[in-house]
């Protein structure tokens, strides 16, 4: 009879088995870390494009607070300009209501009166001069009475003096000033007038 020996046989196909199994385990552990690597270096590559982007969020911020910072900037500009504007309206406003209110004296003064002096102390007006007489001041009082930029007048004082020999009453008044609408309706009735008749 004849005797085969099976065992190198077994032992080298064991062998063959034991080394196709370590193959797939290290080609499954090859994968698995090719697999990681890839996995690492996608998330490094998100983390650079997300450092990347905040920095440029930053810069971009950085910016816009400059921006803001400017604009707010000519926000106070534009309310001190604004400011000065409103002061120059005041003033100009004031100069011509001065210039409105020494001609409306100058229209209405009698040709026996003569004023000395005006003090303009904004809604109250002083006025000191002469006349020929009492009936030459009151008549001055009625017409300044009349004027629509005038209102509350009083007499201070009036007494007799001599001037260049000539008796005369020297006086002093005291004049309020009209409020503004009153007196923008009474110039536009007076204007209706004129062109009604």
């Amino acid at each position: 009879m004849i005797r085969i020996n099976l065992i190198p046989y077994r032992a080298a196909k064991r062998q063959q088995q034991i080394m196709q199994h370590l193959f797939i385990f290290g080609g499954v552990i090859l994968i698995a870390a090719l697999l990681s690597l890839a996995a690492y270096s996608a998330a490094s590559m998100q983390l650079y494009d997300l450092k990347d982007e905040t920095v440029k969020l930053q810069q971009q911020n950085a910016e816009l607070k400059k921006k803001i910072g400017k604009i707010q900037n000519l926000d106070n500009l534009r309310a001190n300009v604004q400011r000065k504007l409103d002061i120059i309206d005041r003033l100009q406003e004031g100069r011509f209501r001065s210039l409105k209110t020494l001609n409306e004296i100058a229209q209405v003064i009698p040709d026996n009166v003569w004023i000395k002096s005006v003090k303009d102390s904004g809604d109250k007006i002083e006025l000191t001069g002469l006349g020929e007489s009492n009936k030459a001041v009151a008549n001055f009082m009625r017409k300044l009475d009349s004027s629509p930029l005038f209102t509350d007048i009083q007499l201070l004082v009036i007494s007799r003096v001599l001037v260049d020999g000539l008796p005369v009453r020297s006086f002093s008044l005291n004049v309020n000033r009209a409020d503004e609408n009153t007196e923008r309706n009474s110039e536009n009735s007076a204007v209706s007038k004129r062109g009604g008749v």
